[in-house]
């Protein structure tokens, strides 16, 4: 985690600083990523970015869970306490369609995620996942009791082990869509809905039948 004196800096430098370093290893990899590039890039002297991290592994570390973070709060928070009347699996559905079009906002942070999924950042990929997983792992809980208390997922079972099954398949997935769309030439971002609409109606319908009422 970065030190306090970083989270004594207003939200606007913050997301600054955090932008300019996911440019600096999306660009050109950890290793030879520069934290002077990324002084410079968010205007900030070389010499503060060690008082707001102890190293370029905590920077990137703390990169990848700001990405995973702003990600799940501006396209995520949609699907949290949805109305009552509305089936939380077809609601899945529609909002991830709705988005998709939005994602392209977030252009690099997406990449960048997508990045460390596929392990660009070979060495640091089991760890990175981790980080990721944490916010991920709150936001499905999110979901599960919020789908609990609308009717529409089991509440014979524990949320945490509900938790481990949907993240579990939606991690699978995602990587599968990255895998495919990497080897036809793209990224994931680039891909018409109408392309990924398939997998994401029979990985709902997985969900549905594992941990949807009946």
């Amino acid at each position: 985690m970065p030190k306090e004196t970083f989270f004594n800096l207003n939200e606007e430098k913050q997301e600054k600083v955090m932008r300019a370093a996911v440019s600096e290893f999306s660009n050109n990899g950890f290793e030879k990523a520069n934290i002077g590039s990324i002084a410079k890039s968010a205007s900030v002297a070389k010499g503060s970015m060690y008082q707001y991290f102890e190293n370029k592994k905590e920077l990137f570390m703390f990169s990848v869970q700001w990405s995973a973070q702003l990600l799940m709060e501006k396209y995520g928070n949609y699907i949290i306490n949805v109305d009552e009347n509305i089936n939380i699996f077809d609601y899945l559905y529609e909002s991830s369609r709705d988005v998709w079009g939005q994602l392209n906002d977030e252009r690099e942070l997406m990449i960048f995620i997508q990045d460390v999924f596929l392990g660009k950042y070979s060495h640091l990929t089991n760890e990175s996942m981790s980080y990721m997983m944490k916010v991920s792992d709150e936001y499905m809980l999110k979901i599960i009791r919020s789908g609990k208390k609308n009717g529409y997922i089991r509440t014979d079972i524990d949320d945490e082990i509900i938790a481990l099954f949907m993240t579990g398949v939606s991690v699978k997935m995602k990587e599968h869509m990255m895998n495919r769309a990497r080897e036809a030439g793209e990224d994931i971002i680039d891909e018409s809905f109408d392309v990924i609409a398939k997998d994401l109606k029979s990985m709902i319908e997985l969900l549905k039948s594992g941990v949807g009422t009946k």
